[in-house]
């Protein structure tokens, strides 16, 4: 009998480490599942649910690289709770930007990044980041997006289109790229087919330059430039070499002519159904994922050229003298434009540039 006493009590003993121990892994599990937001551990379980991204560039892309970045940070201070699906080249509106757009109004998407020159389609407004030769280089750019016109902009997509911005990334200069020749100075624009996004600021830019320029949807191009339709298309690097662009162009023109952002929105019923908790984790994702977006985007440029140069491409970085020149030519932008973007908005923009 004492011998079984002290056998219950040995086994009654063992199941209370057990049980503290098992204690103890679930505490630190849900702290380490959980993560931490700006103000510490978070509270612990999160709602599964799994959000499709959509956006106009391809799989290989910046853009989509700063999806995944955006979509590590959440899975990992959500212990997994929050899934993300991802939709290059606008997967789910058959290749159509605009559409695309509307879908994340709609709430068919939770999560997009846009280009401003397609959200422009919307309202001209958003345009105003991409006037010629608004920036001499990515520096003037940030402090012109994480300032007044970033907010500026934010301001008017949360309150008129039913999103959220979580953050600004970017696209970048849009270079030139053509399957005739060099391009060195304006005249060396004139009567070249070229392929413009969407913009009618872009569009009027091109055409003071000189281009016979048409629009079209991104996942068209590389067929339309490969029969002999556009003679070139404006991208930046990135963009155009992960749809290999260089392999259906001869020229590059590297410059400063014109600049998008990325507008990385979450819809916003989506987002104010969300605690304030989760709401919290997602503003910090996105702001990162967008720094990130932004690095990777810049890091990219040199490589690629000499990439493109071995390849037989004909890289041309635009003269102070030509830059002028283009420069001149589309000043008229500014006046003509001036009503539709308002002037507090260019003094937002302008103001920065102009400080430098």
């Amino acid at each position: 009998m004492k011998k079984f006493l002290a056998l219950l009590l040995a086994l009654t003993m063992a199941l209370a480490l057990v049980a503290c121990g098992g204690g103890d892994d679930e505490a630190a599990s849900g702290g380490e599942s959980g993560g931490e937001t700006t103000g510490g551990e978070t509270s612990g379980e999160f709602e599964e649910m799994t959000w499709k991204f959509a956006c106009s560039a391809t799989e290989t892309s910046p853009w989509v690289d700063g999806a995944k970045e955006f979509a590590r940070i959440v899975g990992e201070k959500t212990g997994g709770a929050i899934t993300v699906q991802y939709y290059p080249a606008d997967q789910l509106t058959a290749g159509v930007q605009t559409d695309g757009i509307q879908a994340l109004m709609d709430g068919t998407t939770e999560l997009s990044m846009h280009s401003n020159l397609i959200w422009s389609s919307f309202d001209q407004r958003f345009n105003v980041v991409s006037l010629p030769f608004l920036f001499d280089s990515t520096d003037e750019a940030d402090a012109a997006l994480d300032g007044a016109g970033g907010e500026a902009l934010g301001e008017i997509l949360e309150s008129e289109y039913g999103v959220h911005l979580l953050g600004i990334a970017e696209n970048g200069f849009r270079h030139i790229t053509n399957s005739k020749h060099a391009i060195a100075s304006l005249a060396d624009m004139n009567g070249l087919k070229m392929r413009v996004a969407g913009s009618q600021l872009l569009n009027r830019s091109y055409e003071l330059w000189g281009a016979d320029y048409t629009n079209a949807n991104w996942s068209e191009v590389f067929t339309a430039l490969q029969t002999g339709t556009y003679d070139g298309q404006e991208n930046p690097l990135p963009t155009a070499d992960a749809a290999s662009i260089q392999e259906v162009q001869s020229y590059l023109t590297y410059w400063t002519g014109a600049y998008d952002c990325l507008f990385f929105c979450m819809n916003a019923d989506l987002y104010n159904s969300l605690s304030d908790e989760l709401k919290a984790i997602v503003d910090e994702a996105g702001q990162a994922a967008c720094v990130y977006e932004r690095e990777l985007n810049r890091g990219q440029d040199q490589e690629i050229m000499d990439k493109w140069a071995e390849a037989g491409v004909e890289v041309t970085e635009l003269s102070a003298e030509g830059a002028a020149e283009f420069s001149e030519a589309s000043a008229p932008v500014y006046d003509e434009f001036a009503e539709e973007l308002t002037p507090e908005l260019i003094e937002a923009f302008t103001s920065v540039t102009q400080a430098e």
